[in-house]
């Protein structure tokens, strides 16, 4: 039987352990609860999203078509959030997800469109 690549399974969090500060983790929700509700759109790492963190929208000039009318929240993890507030990490979106723009999506078999 031939099997599929294998994947590590991500390393489990310490509920103890909150994250550094100045990081984006929200101390509103259980610990274990905001490991664990989202990854990152880039690395898969636990997202540090924050309620009041900016939902990205589309350039001004209007010309990328298929996005949803409400973008939905930016799961990134703090090394990503920093690179994205920094201009390094260039968002974009692919059908139904975010993920970094001008990479190839597996999923969907395209490239990644710059927001």
């Amino acid at each position: 039987m031939l099997e599929g690549p294998r994947q590590d399974p991500l390393p489990i969090a310490d509920p103890t352990v909150g994250p550094a500060e100045g990081g984006h983790a929200s101390s509103s929700l259980p610990t274990s609860a905001l490991w664990w509700t989202a990854r990152c759109v880039a690395c898969g790492a636990p997202s540090t999203t924050q309620p009041h963190d900016p939902v990205p929208g589309p350039a001004e000039d209007g010309t990328q078509d298929g996005l949803p009318a409400e973008m939905p929240p930016l799961e990134l993890c703090d090394d990503h959030w920093t690179q994205y507030e920094t201009d390094w990490f260039i968002l974009g979106w692919c059908v139904d997800h975010y993920g970094e723009a001008l990479r190839y999506c597996q999923q969907h078999g395209r490239t990644i469109e710059p927001l």
